[in-house]
């Protein structure tokens, strides 16, 4: 896993840094590292759910040569709430981890910790992990391979095809640029088509798809009409048409088999059509998706009406 960043003084003696849990209160599917660095040689100690534990510290050398104190532990996690003390001199950190029984119910959350493997924060887990082949990956980023929707690549453990070695296993910006090796239908629409959507035309695909794992379809970071939300305001998006009276969330469609959200409209990369709509035929057509189409015509004057008064 990617690890919160290194920032400790250098007074004689200063607080342990806690790398990991990289939160006080956080989830975990399987039992977890504790790893901490610190300029005082002074024995830890460790509550889970009062079981008690002395850890020594581990001396170490920096880039520079210069002696830290380096905690490395495993902790055996019980189901459900663990709660842990972390205990140097006078100082206790305090931590909340909620073992829950499937990585398929955890977002992809070290995403947001980018960068890790360019910045001096790898220098302590050097001291056992190489950062070179896919044993190393799978050590930390485990959680990955298990999500209820896992990206192809990363079910076939082909890590390396997207992160780069000799670029400190960052992926080359923007991110379209690796995804559209695979995905080459996308480009050939990104080029052709007269509607475009703004993330999709820069590149940014990873705005709104997570690359590893997802709890969402299509490996959504979130679902999409609160996805959508994310950029366009909700209240004002179809404030001046027709559409300020209809549903757009929240209705069960019975002929979709779900709840109606934006992407049944809008298409999210690109349409031949204005706003990105994703059907041809006009607005019947459209309201046809969920609606019977004999229907369609009556339906739309009905919302222009009640839109106009």
């Amino acid at each position: 896993m990617i690890l919160s960043s290194l920032l400790f003084a250098s007074s004689a003696w200063a607080k342990m840094e806690i790398i990991f849990p990289m939160s006080q209160n956080m989830k975990a599917v399987s039992n977890i590292h504790v790893i901490g660095r610190a300029d005082s040689n002074l024995p830890v100690r460790i509550d889970i759910n009062g079981s008690i534990m002395d850890k020594k510290l581990i001396r170490a050398k920096d880039k520079e040569g210069n002696d830290y104190y380096m905690l490395m532990t495993i902790l055996r996690l019980d189901d459900g709430v663990n709660n842990i003390t972390i205990t140097q001199g006078e100082d206790a950190q305090k931590f909340v981890i909620n073992r829950i029984d499937s990585a398929a119910k955890v977002a992809d959350w070290t995403e947001g910790l980018n960068g890790f493997h360019s910045s001096t924060n790898k220098e302590i887990c050097l001291n056992c992990h190489r950062f070179e082949n896919l044993s190393d990956c799978v050590n930390c980023h485990s959680d990955k391979f298990l999500g209820a929707w896992v990206h192809k690549p990363v079910a076939e453990a082909k890590c390396f095809f997207c992160h780069e070695k000799e670029n400190n296993f960052v992926p080359k910006e923007p991110f379209a640029e690796t995804c559209l090796k695979c995905h080459t239908a996308m480009q050939e629409k990104i080029d052709t088509m007269p509607m475009v959507h703004a993330p999709v035309i820069e590149g940014y695909c990873t705005i709104c798809h997570s690359p590893h794992k997802s709890t969402n379809r299509t490996h959504l970071r979130k679902p999409p009409s609160e996805l959508c939300f994310e950029c366009h305001d909700s209240a004002s998006i179809h404030s001046t048409s027709y559409m300020k009276v209809h549903p757009t969330s929240g209705v069960k469609v019975e002929k979709l088999n779900k709840e109606i959200d934006c992407a049944d409209c809008h298409s999210p990369h690109f349409s031949d059509n204005d706003k990105l709509l994703s059907v041809e035929g006009g607005r019947e057509a459209l309201c046809a998706k969920c609606h019977e189409p004999e229907e369609a015509k009556d339906l739309l004057e009905a919302l222009e009406g009640m839109a106009s008064e």
